[in-house]
């Protein structure tokens, strides 16, 4: 898929925010079930979408009364899909139907006041008037949400049900059985035509109805629409979200980015949470860092925050530029082909092979989360050193996280996680000593995950070494260790 796939989504924490989506309507979750990335010709839609939710927000912030009474009209308001079906195709509606399609009416035209005073002023948010419907279904004038083949509907109806009546009060006043049910057969035949002009009638209405279809289905994709969006707007009020600036050129830029589902598992954890800052140009971008430095976690923010706002949401930055994306791919370790037998470093060469084709037809975004680590050390830095050269030649911005040295050159950014850089290893040694048990939880409180911009000619720091005596690896192995890596040096 272009832009990932069902397990890579719910990897880089997409499937988490589309939960955390408070959808009330059937109508709305249609909306977030037809969800798309925007195309490269649509960058006024996009922006219009931006410009909606941007509206809506601010909206909300000043009106909370009027949209605490739509999140009441949502709760009741039901799926009348398939009535207005039925409606369209000349299928008589029945009772229950009516009433459905009397109270959605009923509903929406409360809805439609709401909006008038919000004024919002956004084109697919626009609600036709159902007032020919209510008036049609509601002929006593109540403006109570049920209904009832009235008596106002026809003289015959009503002529059917007081002879009905009438024969019941004889049936209960009759001095013997042979009169009982001559009495009951005379109401039975009064049933049978009572039924047979209530579906006249019930026809009748069904006709009239079926002349608002299009009204109707205009109202349910904008109530859909006004859910959809109130749930962008809720989310991105819980968790900070910011409307991005969508550009011409092959640029991203994103400040302070952040994944909420990361942010919530560490928060509930109480641990820190460092926010992601990096700037991506057409070409490769290397990103080095030792094992445990948060790499992943940073490709998984970028490619989320993306991957957002590609498909019209605010993204979760401080500041975030990007361009429409033609694609959006993300090469890791542990990818679904795995699951059909291949090996992790087959599953990755067939990934990528898909990856390159993409990238030759279109210009987009490639993230690359330790390429090859699955294969031998040598053969594996060839391959990246490789990729990341060959990667230069195309519009797309890539990005590739690995712990081989020597990848980064030529016009090629080069980022390093920070890491355990400015620990002090004797302090940071004498608290694991005192509280062995949480010794990787110490390490993890001391890792700085901030992305510093460093030379082509920075090496990927040493932090594997440190962290094995850290963890109580004996001295003499990290020592001989320590003694390979100084004669490659």
């Amino acid at each position: 898929m272009k832009f990932l796939d069902k397990q890579q989504r719910e990897q880089v924490g997409f499937s988490f925010v589309m939960d955390k989506l408070g959808i009330t309507t059937t109508y709305g979750l249609q909306e977030k079930k037809n969800i798309v990335p925007f195309k490269d010709s649509e960058i006024d839609k996009l922006n219009n979408e931006l410009n909606s939710l941007e509206s809506i927000i601010n909206s909300m912030n000043s009106h909370v009364e009027e949209y605490n009474a739509i999140g009441r009209i949502f709760c009741k308001l039901k799926d009348v899909r398939n009535s207005i079906k039925r409606c369209s195709e000349d299928k008589i509606l029945d009772e229950v139907e009516l009433y459905e399609i009397k109270y959605f009416s009923m509903l929406v035209t409360e809805l439609k006041n709401v909006l008038e005073g919000l004024d919002l002023n956004i084109e697919d948010l626009h609600l036709e008037s159902l007032q020919g419907i209510i008036y049609t279904l509601d002929p006593q004038g109540a403006g109570i949400p049920t209904f009832y083949v009235y008596d106002e509907y026809s003289k015959t109806l009503k002529s059917i049900r007081e002879k009905k009546k009438q024969k019941e009060k004889e049936i209960f006043t009759a001095k013997n059985d042979e009169e009982i049910s001559e009495l009951k057969q005379q109401r039975l035949d009064l049933v049978i035509e009572e039924e047979a002009e209530e579906l006249r009638i019930r026809k009748e209405l069904t006709l009239d109805i079926s002349k608002d279809t299009k009204a109707l289905n205009q109202n349910i994709k904008a109530v859909g629409r006004l859910d959809f969006l109130i749930a962008k707007a809720n989310l991105s009020i819980a968790y900070g979200g910011i409307r991005p600036k969508i550009c011409n050129e092959m640029k991203i830029h994103l400040a302070s980015a952040f994944s909420p589902e990361i942010k919530e598992i560490l928060e509930k954890d109480k641990k820190r949470f460092t926010p992601v800052s990096i700037d991506l140009f057409a070409g490769t971008t290397i990103i080095t860092g030792a094992n445990m430095g948060g790499k992943s976690v940073t490709l998984k923010t970028i490619v989320l925050n993306l991957l957002l706002g590609q498909m019209g949401f605010f993204v979760f930055a401080k500041d975030a530029e990007f361009p429409i994306l033609g694609f959006i791919h993300f090469v890791s370790d542990d990818m679904q082909s795995i699951s059909k037998g291949l090996s992790t470093f087959g599953a990755e060469i067939i990934k990528l092979k898909e990856v390159v084709e993409c990238a030759k037809r279109e210009d987009g975004f490639i993230a690359l989360d330790e390429f090859a680590r699955g294969t031998n050390p040598k053969e594996g830095y060839f391959l990246v050193k490789s990729l990341a050269r060959y990667l230069t030649k195309f519009n797309s911005a890539s990005l590739i996280s690995t712990h081989y040295d020597g990848v980064v050159e030529g016009s090629m950014e080069h980022y390093q996680v920070m890491g355990l850089k400015n620990v002090d290893f004797d302090d940071l040694k004498y608290k694991i000593n005192n509280n062995k048990t949480h010794s990787v939880e110490l390490i993890q409180e001391h890792m700085e995950y901030k992305l510093e911009k460093v030379s082509k000619e920075n090496k990927v720091p040493k932090d594997a070494l440190n962290i094995a005596l850290l963890l109580g690896l004996q001295k003499e192995i990290v020592d001989i260790a320590k003694g390979f890596y100084n004669e490659e040096e």
